[in-house]
C-alpha cells in the first residue's frame, strides 16, 4: 500500500512538473520578455549627449560609493564613450568624485596630475604609459574622458575628481623610485630585498 501510494505521488510530480514546463516558454523567449520589462533604452552613447535616460542607473546606483564599469571587449569605441558618459552621470547627478582605471599606479598618478593641475600632456603621457598589457587604453575615446575631468576639475577647483591607476600587479616604476628614496632618507628602517 505505502508503496503504491508513492508511485502515484511520484507519478503525480512527474505529470505536474510536465505540465508546467509544456506552458512555459522556451528560455530564449523568457529571456525577450524579461529583458523588455527590465531594460531601457538609452539614446547615445555619445558623451556629449543628455543624461535623462541614464535616470534608471542612477536609481540603481542609489546610494553607493563605488560603481563597477566594465566592458566586454577593450578598445570598443561605443564602450569607452558609454563608459565616459557613464562617469560624465555618476559625476554630475549622484556625486561620484574618482575614476579607477585598470593601469599601473604611477600611471593613475601621473593623469591624476594632470586633470587636477594641468601639468603634462595627456597624449604624451597614455603613449608612454600604455603600452603592452594597457595599449588597449591609449585611444582617442579615453584621451577624451581624460580630458573631460581636466574641464570638470578647471571649473569645479574645489570639488575635483580624481583619476586613479588600480592595477595592483604593477604599480609602476615610481615604486622602486620611492622605495630608494625612502632607503635614502630614512637608513634606520629595513631595507627591501
Amino acid at each position: 500500500m505505502a508503496r503504491n501510494r508513492f508511485l502515484i505521488t511520484l507519478t503525480l510530480l512527474v505529470c505536474t512538473a510536465g505540465l508546467v514546463a509544456a506552458t512555459l516558454p522556451p528560455p530564449e523567449e523568457r529571456a525577450r520578455r524579461a529583458a523588455a520589462r527590465h531594460a531601457h533604452a538609452l539614446r547615445t552613447t555619445d558623451p556629449s549627449g543628455g543624461l535623462d535616460d541614464l535616470r534608471p542607473l542612477g536609481r540603481m546606483v542609489g546610494d553607493a560609493k563605488v560603481v563597477g564599469l566594465g566592458e566586454a571587449t577593450h578598445s570598443s569605441h561605443e564602450f569607452f564613450t558609454m563608459k565616459h558618459r557613464v562617469l560624465r552621470h555618476l559625476v554630475e547627478e549622484k556625486g561620484f568624485r574618482a575614476f579607477a582605471l585598470e593601469t599601473a599606479w604611477s600611471t593613475g598618478l601621473r593623469l591624476d596630475t594632470y586633470v587636477r593641475t594641468g601639468e603634462g600632456d595627456p597624449r604624451r603621457i597614455m603613449r608612454e604609459e600604455f603600452q603592452d598589457t594597457y595599449a588597449w587604453w591609449n585611444t582617442k575615446e579615453y584621451l577624451a574622458l581624460v580630458e573631460w575631468i581636466r574641464v570638470w576639475n578647471t571649473r569645479h577647483p574645489k570639488d575635483q575628481v580624481r583619476f586613479l591607476g588600480d592595477d595592483f600587479a604593477y604599480a609602476g616604476p615610481e615604486l622602486y623610485v620611492n622605495r630608494a628614496r625612502v632607503t635614502e632618507t630614512h637608513p634606520a628602517r629595513p631595507r627591501w630585498q
